[in-house]
């Protein structure tokens, strides 16, 4: 198969495609969810749909693990140890840590939040939303690199920690259940987390094993067999997954879709195809849907925007798509909403990407004032 090569960064752009597309769902799933009826919600092709939307996290968070490897593969020495690099990418994480937080904000400061908010908005603000999960899972990252003797050791621990986290995610939900306000979060989604750490950091330390694999392959120029044992062994978690369903579990594994070791598999099943398809097809892609993987470069900037502009934030509490329109809207009508918003999004991402290019020192300072803004917002007000 033709391989196309890494860019600069490190970065394969198959990734950018993954993120494109799911991107895509994203806003689908996020569209249709606030718009539609309770009636047309309950619906069996909208349930298919649900399914489908619950892959979004675990495939950003797969294609998150596999990019910090490739982009840290060749600076190993510069990585795991204090300086320009690393401070770099630390500043960034954090950058977009304060971005997640800031978006569940339920006034416009930290302060006023942390003193007038009732027991549920500060339960909201302490949960991990995607954002949050991202950033936690590549410190978490940072750390095995730190500790690891090599990168075969850092492949080893990651694989390791991947099916712990896989088997303990039943306890940490049960535990999570009696913990405190600042640990439940972490655990479990019977908070108010969309993502906990258990078991979606798992989805991030199986892309990076990924990724350290795959590039290993690329040396020996043997990528094509490796695709073709990932694809197998990946069908075989999904089938796995699926006839370990039909067993008797103990009833701590009762959660199938959440909780489940079995949900894990399944999930990672699935993102494995996807990925071994995605890299498969990038040389035919690329050259017909750019605009896709631009989408997928700019997915942070995508993610952050439509979630503003779709339900508004303690930063624009009056002016959102769901004031605007109100709900419950009947199919066709929110179909509209979807294709038009949809659309505006993608040409932001593309316009967003052409010009930075042109212009990288005045996006690079605009990047850095609208961070500056709305840490001293976030932080100040």
């Amino acid at each position: 198969m033709k391989q196309p090569p890494a860019t600069a960064s490190g970065r394969l752009e198959y990734l950018d495609l993954i993120r494109g597309v799911f991107i895509l769902v994203m806003i689908e799933g996020h569209t249709l969810r606030a718009f539609l009826s309770p009636e047309v919600k309950a619906s069996l092709l909208y349930q298919r749909q649900e399914l489908i939307h619950n892959l979004t996290g675990p495939a950003f968070l797969f294609a998150a693990g596999a990019a910090f490897v490739y982009s840290s593969r060749s600076r190993w020495d510069e990585y795991r140890r204090w300086g320009p690099k690393l401070r770099g990418r630390i500043t960034r994480w954090l950058v977009v840590l304060i971005a997640g937080y800031a978006l569940q904000l339920a006034y416009s400061t930290l302060w006023r939040t942390l003193a007038e908010s009732t027991h549920d908005q500060f339960a909201h603000l302490l949960s991990l939303n995607i954002l949050q999960c991202i950033v936690y899972s590549l410190f978490l990252l940072q750390a095995l690199m730190r500790v690891a003797p090599s990168w075969q050791w850092f492949y080893r621990v990651s694989v390791i920690s991947a099916v712990g986290i896989a088997l303990l995610t039943p306890l940490a939900w049960n535990y999570g259940q009696h913990a405190s306000l600042w640990v439940a979060p972490f655990l479990n989604g019977r908070t108010l987390s969309i993502f906990p750490l258990f078991s979606y950091t798992g989805f991030a330390l199986a892309g990076a094993a990924w990724g350290h694999l795959h590039l290993l392959a690329r040396d020996h120029e043997r990528e094509a067999a490796f695709l073709g044992r990932c694809a197998g062994y990946a069908a075989g978690l999904c089938v796995a997954g699926v006839l370990l369903a039909y067993l008797p579990l103990p009833e701590l594994f009762s959660d199938l879709w959440y909780s489940s070791p079995v949900a894990f598999m399944v999930r990672l099943g699935i993102i494995g195809l996807v990925t071994v398809v995605a890299r498969w097809l990038e040389p035919r892609l690329l050259p017909r849907f750019r605009w896709l993987a631009v989408v997928g470069e700019q997915s942070l900037l995508i993610y952050v925007i439509h979630l503003l502009v779709l339900y508004g934030s303690a930063f624009n509490p009056d002016t959102s798509l769901l004031k605007a329109f109100g709900v419950p809207l009947d199919f066709g009508p929110a179909v509209l909403v979807l294709l038009v918003f949809g659309a505006a999004m993608v040409a932001l991402a593309v316009w967003w990407d052409r010009w930075r290019k042109g212009h990288a020192r005045d996006a690079k300072g605009v990047w850095w004032t609208v961070a500056g803004y709305y840490s001293f917002r976030f932080f100040l007000g």
